[in-house]
């Protein structure tokens, strides 16, 4: 059974973005697209988010998708935990819906090319995280005055 939350807008909405699953992720992403000015819809099974309009259910429920609105939805993103499931979901939309963006998060980045070849575009997250976190180490140790990289 599902359950909206913070979602006057259910039916016949003007949500332009949706989120589906992503608990911590998708809120973040959701709270992000919203700073810019974006109208966006989170269907999680654990949404308990007060920032973020949001329906309590699964992501995979085509039922609960169509009466929420993701039809006029001008993009998805799915970032469930499971690679396997954030691929499921996303043929599901390309199936059932006629939505042309759909970012799909990935976490094993051997896993980048099977969502891209499935005609989504994939969002590494693992790699994006790795990236950015050494980018942050170096920067700051080179901002240390005197250190040297190769020191003895």
């Amino acid at each position: 059974m599902s359950q909206i939350k913070n979602n006057s807008r259910f039916k016949n909405s003007q949500t332009t973005h949706f989120v589906l699953g992503g608990n911590r992720t998708g809120i973040a992403i959701a709270e992000r697209l919203q700073m810019d000015g974006h109208s966006v819809t989170i269907v999680n099974e654990t949404h308990n988010s007060d920032t973020v309009p949001g329906i309590k259910g699964k992501p995979t429920d085509i039922e609960l998708l169509t009466e929420s609105g993701l039809e006029t939805a001008e993009s998805v993103v799915v970032g469930t935990q499971s690679d396997a499931r954030n691929l499921l979901v996303a043929q599901l939309i390309r199936v059932h819906f006629d939505i042309q963006q759909i970012t799909v998060l990935v976490y094993d980045p051997e896993r980048i090319s099977a969502v891209a070849e499935a005609g989504h575009e994939p969002l590494c997250v693992t790699t994006i995280l790795s990236e950015t976190v050494a980018k942050s180490i170096w920067r700051n140790l080179n901002a240390i005055s005197g250190f040297h990289r190769y020191s003895q």
